[in-house]
């Protein structure tokens, strides 16, 4: 009886599983039937014009753009149609600076005065009008060289002023007479001016001595139109 049971389960399950590979089978041929045909668009779009794709506006190629000039022409051989290049003008003129100032006339005008020393006074032909010496002033030592329209001029002495006062003797003639100046280095103590006028230069340093006087020394460098 269990045998025979066994056989009958054995048939259909054999029956079911038959069916079973009918069923698919018969599935499997209408999804291939029903699969739907090649769309006519794709087609169409194939056989269309490629120069239509490729102007049509947002398809992302490059496009030339008619009012930006061609960089390989000139601005006298750019097409017609076209922006020409700017082209800067050339330089005709070249900067110049201020001109230079003109020398003044030389303070010092006939014959150099002859070459001297003097020892205890002023040495002859010593320009007085252009560099006074302080009143009061003891001189120590003068003199006076000249090397081709230039006269050399020293001189020291003492003098019961101040340094400032002695200095200011200076500035009163020199500047008169169109001399600018300027301090100059010094040692510690003492007191110097250099005195500019074109080419023309004197530079007077000061100091004070033991007995409270100062005491000056001078060297200049004047031009002459002899």
């Amino acid at each position: 009886m269990t045998a025979r049971r066994l056989v009958i389960v054995g048939l259909c399950l054999a029956l079911v599983i038959a069916v079973a590979a009918v069923v698919f089978d018969q599935l499997a041929r209408q999804g291939s039937t029903a699969s739907p045909a090649p769309s006519t668009s794709t087609s169409s779009a194939a056989g269309a014009d490629p120069s239509a794709s490729a102007a049509a506006p947002g398809s992302g190629s490059p496009t030339s753009n008619a009012s930006e000039p061609n960089p390989t022409y000139g601005a006298a051989e750019q097409p017609s149609g076209t922006k020409p290049l700017e082209v800067l003008p050339p330089v005709t003129a070249t900067p110049t600076g201020l001109p230079a100032p003109s020398e003044p006339a030389p303070l010092l005008t006939g014959a150099p005065p002859a070459p001297g020393t003097a020892q205890g006074e002023v040495v002859d032909g010593w320009p007085a009008d252009i560099l006074t010496l302080p009143k009061g002033t003891t001189v120590g030592s003068t003199s006076i060289s000249t090397s081709g329209d230039i006269v050399q001029l020293t001189a020291d002495g003492i003098v019961g002023a101040s340094q400032s006062d002695v200095l200011a003797n200076f500035r009163q003639t020199l500047v008169g007479r169109g001399f600018w100046f300027e301090d100059a280095p010094a040692p510690d103590g003492s007191l110097a001016q250099r005195f500019v006028r074109g080419g023309d230069t004197v530079t007077v340093s000061v100091s004070t001595t033991g007995t409270g006087s100062s005491r000056f020394q001078l060297l200049g460098s004047i031009r002459t139109a002899g």
